[in-house]
């Protein structure tokens, strides 16, 4: 089972304005196989054909609300022992970058992996 299967099999789901989130705390002992460590932070984003049809449009988006997750990490704003998927929603088109970072900090609010 890859990781994206277990991450939305087992994980919880957060809506947010402009980004979705489903996060996982990592159980390392329930799939042993998979070598999960207590303190991994796996970090995924979605940006699918919903979102706009051009593929320059989303690779932006994505680009976006990667930066936004760099600097979270490189401040340690972040809780380490969880699978995230941030995923955009089509509303997210034309943001600027500070609505997304505000809808990145709003889901990671919401899930409590905000420190």
């Amino acid at each position: 089972m890859k990781d994206f299967d277990i991450l939305f099999k087992e994980g919880r789901f957060v809506g947010g304005s402009v980004i979705n989130l489903k996060y996982w705390q990592i159980k390392a002992n329930k799939y042993p196989r998979r070598k999960y460590l207590k303190n991994d932070l796996k970090i995924g984003f979605v940006v699918g054909l919903k979102v706009h049809k051009s593929a320059v449009k989303r690779n932006r988006v994505k680009r976006q609300m990667r930066e936004v997750v760099r600097l979270l990490l490189k401040e340690d704003k972040l809780k380490q022992g969880y699978m995230l998927a941030l995923m955009a929603k089509p509303g997210i088109i034309g943001k600027d970058y500070k609505e997304i970072e505000s809808g990145v900090m709003e889901v990671l609010k919401k899930a409590g992996i905000f420190k």
